[in-house]
């Protein structure tokens, strides 16, 4: 099992999850909203990886999923 700490700008929370789970499934029962934000996991972008295990990712016994949306004003 894999500890995932998973957050955007508002939220961060931790999972449990099998390494067979892909990204797109930890952030779906996570609840947390990516929105249009790019998903990084261990801080590598992921964004076009999503349909892949954490396994395949190498994720280790720790992971932390993020998605933090830049928002300028200017």
């Amino acid at each position: 099992m894999i500890k995932v700490t998973i957050s955007n700008n508002v939220e961060r929370k931790q999972v449990i999850v099998s390494p067979d789970t892909t990204i797109d499934k930890v952030i779906e029962e996570s609840g947390i909203a990516m929105g249009s934000a790019r998903p990084y996991l261990d801080g590598v972008p992921v964004h076009d990886k999503t349909h892949m295990t954490l396994r395949e990712l190498g994720a280790g016994e720790t992971a932390y999923l993020t998605a933090i949306a830049n928002k300028d004003n200017n």
